[in-house]
């Protein structure tokens, strides 16, 4: 019960961030912006992570049931993480920046 309530939470404010993300017009949206893209998605080894400019960033990992399996620094705009020993199934890569964070999902293999 508790995982299930942990999920829906994590669930819903994700699913907030991304709504808010989306409903954002092009007048509001700054040349800053700091985009971030995964690869290879689905990926079996390695977590590619590359960043559209270069800023130092964070990065969270989470799982479905909401737990924090993974935190780094974003230094570089190719930033590689090891993934190999993780279990298979879909993960919440989360960038975080001085500015805004910006959530995407990711698949093991």
């Amino acid at each position: 019960m508790k995982r299930t309530l942990l999920f829906l939470i994590l669930l819903v404010s994700f699913s907030t961030a991304t709504v808010a993300q989306s409903t954002a017009t092009s007048e509001f949206a700054s040349t800053t912006e700091t985009v971030f893209t995964i690869s290879p998605n689905p990926g079996v080894n390695e977590l590619n992570i590359r960043l559209s400019q270069k800023t130092d960033a964070d990065v969270e990992v989470y799982n479905l049931l909401g737990r924090k399996i993974y935190t780094g620094k974003l230094t570089n705009i190719h930033n590689a993480i090891d993934i190999s020993s993780w279990k298979s199934g879909i993960y919440l890569v989360k960038v975080i920046t001085d500015k805004k964070s910006i959530t995407k999902r990711f698949v093991k293999k």
